[in-house]
């Protein structure tokens, strides 16, 4: 397999909705779909012997749902990015979506092009949700004023340069596009969205983002 290649897992209790999937991706060279599975514990038990790049997951599957599979699987591979795929466009689910960990929220009517930009997006470290909805979706974690970090600890501070970047972070920006827009190499974005996320203790840039909108360090 090519290295560059994005993996896909596909999570649906449907067969037509898992084979409708993988026929809008199939022949796209830079995609490839690993595996499918038809309930939440499979997405677990599969992405952890697969590591996928990318887990297109159901909200309404048998055993745990798909919000509780995302939780689950961002806090043991949080590198692992989750479009979660539904029918219903409403702003409660995609508030759970965001908080669970999801970098994409696409309904399940999605077109075959937008489909393949939110992977490829996604896996290049990008939040792809409705920009009203992911707003309104902060601004709701926001007034639930969760703690900034375990125990109440204070976080580090971040460098202006950092606070840059996850400002950019909290729009949707990929690594590449925060790289072109502050004229960085894209390693070195890279590293800055680590340094981020250790910084904050967030599981990765979706909760970096929230965490940072959260304490005051982006509005």
């Amino acid at each position: 397999m090519d290295p560059e290649t994005i993996t896909v897992l596909i999570a649906d209790d449907h067969t037509v909705a898992r084979e409708g999937l993988r026929a809008m991706l199939d022949d796209d060279r830079e995609l490839q779909v690993v595996g499918e599975v038809a309930d939440g514990i499979e997405v677990l038990e599969v992405a952890a012997a697969l590591q996928p790049n990318v887990v297109l997951m159901d909200v309404r599957m048998p055993r745990i749902d798909g919000l509780e599979a995302t939780r689950q699987l961002k806090a043991k591979y949080p590198s692992i990015a989750v479009i979660m795929m539904t029918s219903y466009d409403d702003e409660p689910l995609v508030i759970d979506a965001v908080q669970a960990g999801a970098a994409g929220y696409l309904l399940k009517d999605v077109s075959r092009d937008l489909l393949r930009h939110t992977i490829k997006a996604v896996a290049s470290g990008g939040i792809l949700i409705k920009g009203v909805l992911l707003r309104k979706a902060i601004d709701s974690l926001i007034r639930v004023r969760q703690p900034a970090a375990p125990d109440g600890e204070v976080v580090e501070e971040l460098t202006l340069r950092e606070q840059e970047v996850l400002k950019l972070v909290a729009e949707g920006s990929t690594n590449k596009d925060i790289a072109d827009s502050l004229s960085l190499a894209e390693v070195t974005v890279k590293k800055h969205v680590q340094s981020i996320i250790a910084k904050l203790r967030a599981s990765d840039r979706t909760h970096a983002a929230i965490t940072g909108l959260r304490i005051g360090l982006i509005k």
